[in-house]
């Protein structure tokens, strides 16, 4: 048994013992004391749940360094510490008059609790997005894809305020006991729903940004440098010259450092309205820097991140099966790209080159997307797993009369 399991394990037994304590200590024909005895179990509880997804994370961080689970559960963190928090303040704010019926509403209503202090952070982000979006469009010219950081900005706004402005229309309408159920339930699921993807916004921002500015360990035989697309006359764009250049940097950094060489892969094919692959640019970029041709193995066959792994790694096997390996792509690339290596079963590290600052907002909303998009069946499958126990313990809260509808 390793140290992080016997470690989760000592966590799981303390929590056992600490609910036996509490209970065998509990007054049980004391309401109040039975609210505490409850209200502190379930404290400990999402602690614990809590050190497991911290665990998870560092256990997934160190293994793959790439992988939704850590997007999913870094989220799934910052929700529960955030509602320790809220349990915490309702048990010191009650303690003399705490209740069942408190306890259960505070519980059904974290999701709307969340969505609300999250709710500023969406609403800055939203404006930050339309901002950085029309100065890039200003910078660099326009594009369908660079108006995706302003459509979805605007959206963000619209879907935020217009869902308040039929929140409070619906309250105006639904004035009975069992349309204010209704309401109620529908509030919920929306938060719910809502502070899902918050965490998942606020969880891959924090992933991207890690991954970007990881440095990769100085014993490397191999770089990939992921193509993009380049110029009409066959010379790199400055996006592209910078992952170029982030690898000779590295690769200069691992020869100071440990005198080994490293074998450049440059990966990407020829588009339809590139004038060669985009393989073959990097290479002539490389023979430029002063790199010897003999350490340059072109790729120039891939069309997408999936291939560009692939066939790169395959060129790999043929010459070291056991080499060590490093990508280099743009910072708001890393960590997708690591994920798709993962998904191939290739051992590799990442590291990204910067990229201007009102073009990274942009990128970074199209990488959320692609994650969402790429991991959608589980996305779909939680949040109907999420509304269905919701669903269930309003349920119960209402045929127990535990609800509080106001």
């Amino acid at each position: 048994m390793n140290k992080r399991r016997f470690f989760y394990v000592l966590v799981t037994i303390f929590f056992i013992f600490s609910t036996i304590f509490i209970l065998t200590h509990t007054d049980l024909s004391n309401n109040v004391d039975i609210s505490k005895a409850v209200q502190i179990i379930l404290i400990l509880y999402l602690i614990r749940i809590s050190v497991g997804c911290t665990l998870y994370i560092k256990k997934q961080y160190e293994e793959q360094k790439y992988s939704y689970g850590i997007v999913m559960n870094l989220g799934l963190l910052i929700f529960i510490n955030i509602n320790i928090l809220r349990q915490i303040n309702l048990l010191l704010v009650n303690w003399n008059e705490l209740n069942i019926s408190t306890i259960y509403n505070n519980t059904l209503k974290s999701f709307s609790y969340f969505a609300m202090l999250t709710l500023p952070c969406i609403i800055i982000l939203a404006l930050y997005s339309i901002i950085t979006n029309l100065i890039l469009i200003k910078k660099e010219g326009f594009s369908p894809n660079r108006l995706l950081g302003v459509i979805l900005g605007f959206l963000s706004l619209i879907g935020l305020f217009g869902a308040q402005g039929i929140y409070f229309l619906i309250s105006n309408l639904l004035l009975d006991t069992d349309k204010q159920f209704i309401k109620y339930t529908i509030d919920l699921c929306i938060n719910a729903s809502l502070s899902y993807f918050y965490t998942l916004i606020i969880a891959t921002l924090y992933c991207n940004s890690r991954a970007g500015k990881h440095t990769p360990t100085y014993d490397k035989d191999f770089v990939i440098i992921l193509g993009s697309k380049i110029r009409e006359d066959g010379t790199l764009t400055p996006l592209l010259r910078g992952r170029v250049d982030k690898a000779i940097e590295f690769a200069k950094n691992q020869y100071e450092k440990t005198k080994k060489k490293i074998i450049y892969i440059p990966s990407g094919g020829k588009g339809k309205d590139e004038v060669t692959s985009e393989a073959n640019a990097i290479k002539n970029y490389l023979l430029q820097q002063g790199i010897k041709e003999n350490q340059i193995i072109i790729e120039d066959k891939s069309k997408n991140t999936y291939q560009n792994m692939k066939y790169s790694k395959d060129k790999i096997d043929k010459v070291n099966k056991d080499g060590k390996v490093i990508f280099v792509t743009t910072n708001y690339h890393v960590f997708r790209s690591g994920v798709i290596a993962n998904e191939q079963g290739i051992e590799c590290e990442g590291t990204g080159s910067k990229t201007k600052w009102y073009f990274y907002t942009n990128a970074l909303i199209r990488e959320f997307i692609a994650n969402i998009v790429s991991e959608r069946k589980k996305h779909i499958a939680l949040l109907l797993i999420i509304n269905f126990l919701i669903l269930v313990l309003i349920a119960i809260g209402r045929y127990y009369e535990f609800l509080i509808i106001n």
